[in-house]
């Protein structure tokens, strides 16, 4: 029994080791900004007497985490809240477990759900605008093509400061950028649909314009569940 507590011992102190040496490699990856987070929270966890072997797991999860969302712009201080906020968590809490980042898929699945989320609403809405009474609506190929274009592009700034579960402030800079997003999103169409030559932009009626904006979302559904998209607006 001595001899497997003693062997037990030891590979608990070879993975500690493996884990240190891990975490050094990985908080070199890090940007400068997320480096500075993850030294103030060590801080923290220092002042609480937090034990060495306990923040070597934690920083471990954490700095795993960190490093595969820097490349979706996203830092550890969107991901896990302040360094107040979380290291309270870890004290606090009753084991070492940190939260998961909120997941997000790649850039391109977000733009794809996104240019046919307001690609197809603005079509949809063009449509139904024939149908009530303006016997004019409609859309310009050229003008659609943008549409669809530039709403995935919105989307993608809308969803890169959607507040994150768990984690605290950042509605204001959510609001304004989605304030800003579709402003500019809807300014680009007007002033598409005018500037545009007829010759390269010619008008789609608006029973075509509305049925293109309901394979846009049909197809916006299938495609979220066909290719597993996570992290976007709806």
């Amino acid at each position: 029994m001595a001899r497997k507590d003693k062997s037990n011992e030891q590979e608990s102190q070879i993975d500690y080791e493996a884990k240190e040496t891990e975490n050094t490699e990985l908080f070199d990856q890090l940007t400068n900004k997320n480096q500075e987070y993850m030294i103030k929270l060590n801080r923290r966890l220092d002042e609480a007497n937090v034990s060495e072997e306990r923040k070597t797991n934690i920083f471990n999860d954490m700095l795993k985490n960190i490093l595969s969302e820097q490349a979706n712009h996203n830092t550890a201080r969107n991901i896990y809240g302040t360094v107040t906020d979380q290291a309270s968590y870890l004290i606090n809490g009753t084991s070492g477990a940190v939260e998961e980042p909120v997941e997000r898929s790649a850039t391109w699945k977000l733009w794809l759900d996104g240019a046919l989320l307001l690609g197809g609403m603005f079509s949809v809405i063009t449509g139904i605008s024939y149908f009530t009474g303006n016997s004019e609506a409609g859309l310009g190929v050229t003008s659609l093509l943008l549409n669809f274009l530039l709403g995935g592009f919105a989307v993608m700034i809308i969803t890169k400061y959607a507040p994150k579960p768990g984690v605290k402030g950042g509605f204001l800079k959510y609001i304004l950028a989605t304030t800003l997003t579709m402003i500019a999103w809807i300014m680009l169409m007007a002033f598409s649909t005018k500037l545009i030559p007829p010759v390269i932009n010619p008008l789609i009626p608006g029973s075509y314009t509305l049925v293109i904006g309901v394979i846009a979302f049909a197809a916006k559904w299938y495609l979220k569940k066909k290719l597993d998209i996570k992290g976007t607006l709806i």
